[in-house]
């Protein structure tokens, strides 16, 4: 009885010997497939480093990167597209820029269609309006209290339309009074209707205006 346990025993070790041999080869073959595979991603690491320092090392002197178009980015094989290059994203400029339109403008659409060239002044020498002064247009320039007067003037003296002031083609300023109660004169002078020119001195009423030509 005890050789039968003596055997048994013997054989249920080499049992375990076998078991725990057939164990530690499958842990070892375990330990070597993931040992390749290590390998195998450090070399592919190295190799896109080591690429890339090529491209930056040649980039500084000048020249570019075998076989990669200009500016095209270095990957590795697994990540991105084929070839393990990856499209250069658009800058939000560039997007910016694409979608920027050109808008042409008419700078004669602000313009004044009723704007007329200015010719002359008179300013208001006397009275509550003493420093006023009003632009004349060539052509025809009403004086009066009216609103719609070139020159308004607020003198109860004054007409409503007084007298007018005529810019002509021929460059000359002329002064005529419209039949007006209190009259107009030129250099104290009544008239009904004279030329004036640059620094003349007019009444209406009982303002006293200087007159001033542009040129």
């Amino acid at each position: 009885m005890f050789i039968d346990e003596f055997f048994k025993g013997l054989f249920r070790s080499r049992v375990e010997g076998v078991g725990i041999g057939a164990k530690g080869k499958a842990i070892g073959a375990k330990a070597k497939f993931q040992g390749r595979v290590a390998s195998k991603f450090n070399s592919a690491i190295d190799g896109g480093v080591n690429q890339a320092k090529g491209a930056v090392k040649k980039s500084s002197k000048g020249g570019k990167t075998k076989g990669k178009p200009e500016g095209q980015k270095m990957g590795f094989p697994w990540f991105g597209k084929k070839g393990g290059q990856t499209e250069p994203a658009a800058s939000e400029a560039d997007e910016d820029s694409a979608e920027a339109k050109t808008q042409a403008i008419n700078i004669g659409q602000f313009e004044d269609t009723n704007f007329k060239p200015c010719v002359g002044w008179v300013v208001v020498m006397n009275g509550v309006q003493k420093g006023r002064d009003f632009r004349l247009v060539g052509g025809r320039n009403r004086i009066g209290t009216d609103a719609d007067m070139e020159v308004v003037l607020t003198d109860p003296y004054v007409s409503s339309h007084h007298a007018t002031i005529v810019f002509d083609n021929e460059g000359c300023y002329r002064l005529s009074d419209a039949g007006s109660t209190n009259g107009s004169r030129v250099n104290g002078k009544r008239v009904d209707q004279a030329q004036i020119v640059d620094n003349d001195s007019l009444v209406i009423g009982h303002t006293d205006l200087r007159f001033k030509a542009l040129d």
